[in-house]
């Protein structure tokens, strides 16, 4: 943590980014970041290898706050800057265009973040991998860097804590975790205007989907595997925001008895996202890992290219797999809490 608050210290001009995809602890961990190092009088743009959600565009300040990647705009901005601050992304492939560019330089990278699949591929690496979220040590940072906590800054820090331990459900939540979200509170943080923007904000057509996908459920694996098929012909009647889709899978574990939740939509002619949910038997980030995704140990993804049969019998059949393996290795709630602490 020292280090990377000296590293911050040191630079004039910094470049954010995240990973591709920006869940709520990327997109609130990176405005929070950003608003501190403007606060210290830093140069700092946000810029993102993928554009961020419509769930979490309330977040942002004014428009463009974070932006989309664009090389004709953006390269000379990165070029420029002398520390490259990389949050919440497990390995610098997830960070897209944005990462690629990056390496090219051979700037100073400072790399934020808590997954367990994090092997430490910056120049400085504040990683802790049993905390509860990016945003958390994100906190911490700012606190070294003695920067006030505000209400602007506040309420995306509350925003990437809640988001990333489901609400304080998960098993990387602990008395710390409620310690920094009673300072957020303190702030001015107001959690039910946060919940109602985050949580109560579904379109209709999401709502049809996600009756339909719930209908169509099928099962694998001695039904320990609930997963739904949404293909490209039934999306396009619906095309609800692609952000609202992460909402299906934590329906299918909800079934008694299911361990692994997988939700396949063909969101393009060929192109697959699969989102996998896991109540702890197996690491579902190492399966999304493999085929060049990523995520957390309960909940990844992945966008694959092919045939949505094939598909669905690879992922069903390494799921099988794991299952298998963590049956023989036991199956209870101390192996559960071990795979989800590791966030």
């Amino acid at each position: 943590m020292k280090a990377a608050a000296e590293a911050i210290r040191n630079a004039r001009s910094i470049v954010i980014t995240s990973h591709i995809k920006p869940d709520g602890d990327a997109v609130g961990s990176s405005l929070a970041l950003l608003r501190a190092m403007k606060a210290l009088g830093k140069k700092c743009r946000v810029i993102s290898p993928s554009h961020v959600p419509c769930g979490f565009l309330f977040m942002q300040e004014y428009e463009d706050e974070i932006s989309r990647y664009q090389p004709e705009r953006d390269d000379r901005i990165i070029e420029e800057a002398d520390l490259f601050v990389i949050l919440d992304c497990a390995d610098l492939s997830r960070s897209g265009e944005v990462g690629t560019k990056m390496a090219e330089l051979g700037t100073p990278i400072l790399v934020i973040d808590h997954h367990s699949t994090n092997e430490a591929f910056g120049t400085c690496n504040y990683i802790i991998h049993r905390a509860s979220s990016t945003g958390a040590l994100v906190m911490n940072v700012l606190d070294e860097l003695t920067v006030p906590l505000t209400l602007s800054i506040a309420i995306p820090l509350y925003i990437a804590i809640i988001t990333d331990t489901g609400d304080f459900n998960y098993p990387s939540t602990t008395p710390k975790t409620h310690e920094k979200a009673a300072r957020l509170l303190e702030a001015g943080v107001k959690p039910y205007e946060i919940h109602r923007k985050i949580a109560l904000d579904r379109t209709v057509d999401f709502i049809r989907l996600a009756g339909m996908a719930i209908f169509n459920v099928q099962f694998a694996h001695n039904q320990e595997i609930a997963f739904s098929v949404i293909g490209y012909d039934l999306y396009r009647k619906f095309t609800p925001r692609i952000d609202e889709l992460v909402m299906l899978p934590p329906y299918l574990i909800s079934i008694r008895g299911v361990e692994v939740g997988v939700l396949f939509l063909e969101f393009e002619p060929g192109h697959i996202l699969v989102d996998l949910r896991s109540q702890g038997l197996i690491n579902v980030a190492k399966l999304a890992k493999n085929l060049g995704g990523g995520g957390h140990s309960g909940a990844s993804g992945v966008r694959l290219r092919g045939e949505m049969s094939d598909i669905v019998q690879q992922i069903i059949h390494s799921s099988g797999d794991r299952l298998n393996r963590a049956h023989l290795k036991g199956a209870n709630e101390a192996r559960r809490n071990k795979i989800l602490g590791k966030t």
